[in-house]
């Protein structure tokens, strides 16, 4: 019975062994980044991922006044947190710095879709 067990324990974990690999492995590229260098050789090719940069932009600045909005609630509700006097201050530390992340994003997004008319123009 004993053998039966360990039988199927290291199969499992040679089982295991196996997928795990294979699951952690990332893909190279994003799909999107594959098909924007595929796509970008025309000047309307290049507005058209512009435009998504943009887009992308402007989602990150929204992410980050939702951000902004959650760090003040933090600040101004301190009351509603009993676990303790500083998680507040850690909460709004947290905001504070999904904050900064994003509007870095929004701004590399925006220097992104300058690159593209850029190029877009020079065509």
């Amino acid at each position: 019975m004993k053998s039966v067990k360990a039988s199927w324990v290291m199969m499992l974990c040679a089982m295991f062994a196996v997928a795990i690999p294979v699951y952690a492995q990332q893909p190279t590229e994003e799909p999107v980044i594959t098909l924007l260098n595929d796509i970008a050789d025309k000047p309307e090719n290049h507005l058209a991922i512009a435009a998504y940069y943009r887009t992308l932009a402007r989602e990150a600045l929204a992410e980050a006044e939702t951000h902004k909005t959650m760090r003040n609630t933090y600040r101004h509700n301190h009351q509603a947190f009993k676990s303790g006097t500083a998680t507040d201050q850690t909460l709004a530390r947290h905001c504070d710095k999904l904050v900064k992340l994003k509007e870095e994003a929004a701004t590399e997004y925006e220097e992104l879709a300058k690159l593209h008319e850029a190029e877009a123009a020079a065509r």
